[in-house]
């Protein structure tokens, strides 16, 4: 099973769609059998999915114990074949008062990890992760595979790499085996700002850059409002052709470990 987090300390670059949208296309066009996890208290992927979060708990009750079992908190999303463990503002909570540690939470994710590969439950399990090192985005990140940096092409973000891939690498001591497979340029439009921070992310970057980037359009919007993947709202689009795009990259990196 591949395990997918879904990081980047900067919000609004996309992360949670691309999550969704990325778990949406694996069910659909892979036949995978996915299962994704909100890590953000704020809730977001789980609302996309049409997950109501409030009513048998979710992320939270499975890290602190309220959850014996994954299958006690899997809903089903609106995207065919997606399940979902929801996340609520419980989880900003966790390690507030130093009585839930990131070790904890490492360990919590782990024993998720491994149950779902010793039930063979499902093919890819993917973390939206917060907008922060929180001590679940830090479990996520140890039991996951594989690392995906959605990134906006801005200032701040761009500046803010080399904080993130540090931070990364501070929770691959704990999995060494966990990678970063790429980072994904979002947002992306047609404007001399947008080629030429293209152009320095591509030669600078410390990790590889995915060839395929994800166009702006109020397709995306329109999508999420409708609690569908874009591909399925807005099939031509162009969010929708990226990212189909974008997933046969990715499956190239994933299963045949094939360099961009």
């Amino acid at each position: 099973m591949k395990s997918i987090s879904i990081v980047n300390l900067k919000g609004g670059v996309g992360k949670t769609v691309t999550a969704v949208n990325l778990a949406a296309i694996l069910a659909t066009d892979y036949e995978k059998r996915v299962l994704l996890v909100d890590v953000d208290h704020q809730g977001n992927a789980s609302r996309y999915c049409g997950v109501n979060t409030e009513e048998r708990g979710g992320l939270a009750a499975l890290l602190t114990g309220g959850a014996v079992c994954y299958d006690e908190v899997v809903e089903m999303a609106t995207m065919s074949g997606v399940d979902v463990i929801p996340a609520d503002m419980s989880l900003a909570t966790l390690g507030v008062d130093g009585g839930y540690t990131s070790q904890m939470a490492v360990r919590a994710m782990r024993d998720l990890r491994d149950a779902l590969v010793e039930d063979d439950a499902y093919d890819v399990m993917i973390f939206d992760c917060p907008p922060a090192f929180s001590p679940a985005s830090i479990g996520a990140i140890a039991a996951s595979s594989d690392v995906i940096i959605p990134l906006r092409i801005g200032r701040f973000e761009i500046e803010g790499m080399d904080e993130l891939i540090e931070q990364i690498e501070s929770v691959r001591k704990i999995n060494p085996a966990t990678r970063i497979a790429g980072a994904l340029l979002t947002m992306w439009h047609n404007s001399p700002v947008q080629r030429d921070g293209e152009e320095y992310i591509r030669e600078t970057c410390p990790v590889r850059v995915f060839r395929t980037m994800i166009r702006r359009t109020d397709k995306v919007d329109e999508a999420v409002f409708a609690r569908k993947a874009v591909a399925e709202w807005s099939p031509t689009s162009a969010a929708a052709r990226d990212y189909r795009a974008w997933v046969e990259e990715l499956m190239e990196v994933l299963e045949n470990g094939k360099e961009i």
